[in-house]
């Protein structure tokens, strides 16, 4: 897990790495920093990602020892909790919370020029202890690994 967030850090680099498509720029810039050895993977200038922060609680969360209905519902409290830490993370729209968005309505299946917001998929939508609060409508506009990097710790667990 330790290294999971070293290697996000590290692709990361406070977001300018994050989406960046061009593996020759990424290796160019780490070369004028000197180098992975010139390296010192700290904050504030290397922070973890939102992935991170998030693959932290989803540990936090499997390390309860609950199960079931009991597990779920914690996921989603420290997930939500975990909202708290995205400062300066640049969370996707799979983890933002309390984003909405008109014109995503319209797009996503609601009627053309409706006026009611949509709120957007992530934890924004989560509501521990309300009866399924821990789920969430899948969102087809979704982009990155998050579901990936978040998920490592299932496998420690199980």
């Amino acid at each position: 897990m330790v290294l999971s967030g070293v290697g996000d850090a590290l692709g990361y680099r406070a977001g300018r790495w994050e989406y960046c498509t061009s593996g020759p720029q990424i290796h160019a810039e780490l070369a004028e920093l000197g180098g992975l050895a010139a390296i010192s993977l700290e904050p504030p200038e290397w922070p973890v990602s939102d992935d991170t922060i998030l693959h932290l609680a989803t540990a936090e969360g499997l390390a309860t020892g609950l199960e079931g209905e009991a597990l779920l519902q914690e996921l989603a409290r420290r997930y939500v909790a975990a909202m708290g830490d995205m400062e300066g993370r640049k969370p996707g729209p799979s983890s933002i919370l309390g984003e909405q968005s008109p014109r995503i309505w319209g797009a996503a299946g609601g009627a053309q020029g409706a006026s009611r917001p949509r709120v957007l998929p992530g934890t924004s939508q989560l509501r521990p202890g309300e009866p399924e609060g821990y789920r969430i409508p899948f969102n087809p506009r979704g982009t990155g690994c998050g579901a990936a990097m978040r998920s490592l710790a299932i496998g420690l667990r199980w």
